[in-house]
């Protein structure tokens, strides 16, 4: 069987659906793309980078390396987060250009998994990252490839009580999915937290936003919505 998870960033697949890899899945990861020469990105910035180029290669090195934990392949496409597009002359990414691209990764793919976007108008100022609208730009662009796909929840945004938790965002038709919860087990659990601790670029931003999630509470349940059939 071969399946893809569409990861928004380089850290998303993991975090979210980690119950979901294996060495038959490929994590195609659309925002992996390198800013121009000189770039500093807001939240890069606010991590303690320097230079959002050599931030770019550092969280590419993250990936491969928590993927290869459990036995996943990456997929870094070109695409440029979008904390980088302000300074950038080439402006944001089509929908058109994302459509495209992600059309020749999934084409063959028996599975499909891409991210749920949990809402961004349920967060508080404060915790709205820049490149938060990217997962729904990327969701709706593989659901225009893929219909079929089944999303999933996005992790550690779901643990803030203010998003209404696991819940599927509004504008989609709940009609249209079955929820399904995965619990994991805890050997499972505790290869999650070992590769979510490669992501250590990240991880200082995060647990201040979202407080100590690292842990089987914060990242032992999954949520995924499959497509019904018929």
């Amino acid at each position: 069987m071969s399946r893809i998870v569409v990861s928004t960033h380089l850290d998303d697949a993991v975090l979210s659906c980690y119950g979901a890899l294996s060495p038959s899945t490929t994590v195609v990861t659309v925002f992996a793309g390198f800013p121009p020469a000189g770039t500093l990105g807001a939240w890069d910035a606010a991590g303690g980078a320097t230079d959002s180029r050599e931030r770019v290669a550092e969280r590419r090195a993250e990936d491969r390396r928590a993927l290869a934990l459990s036995g996943a392949k990456p997929l870094h496409l070109e695409f440029m987060d979008s904390q980088y597009v302000a300074t950038s002359p080439t402006g944001p990414p089509t929908f058109e250009s994302l459509v495209a691209s992600l059309r020749d990764c999934l084409e063959g793919a028996t599975t499909v998994l891409a991210p749920s976007a949990l809402s961004a108008n349920r967060w508080p100022q404060r915790l709205r990252r820049p490149s938060y609208s990217d997962h729904r730009l990327v969701r709706d662009a593989v659901l225009a490839v893929r219909p079929d796909t089944t999303l999933y929840g996005d992790l550690p945004y779901a643990l803030n009580p203010r998003t209404g938790g696991f819940r599927l965002p509004r504008d989609l038709d709940p009609s249209r999915r079955v929820e399904r919860r995965l619990r994991l087990d805890d050997d499972v659990v505790s290869m999650k937290i070992a590769s979510v601790h490669q992501y250590a670029s990240q991880l200082p931003q995060l647990s201040g936003l979202f407080g100590d999630f690292v842990n089987t509470r914060g990242l032992g349940l999954e949520v995924y919505w499959e497509p019904t059939r018929g």
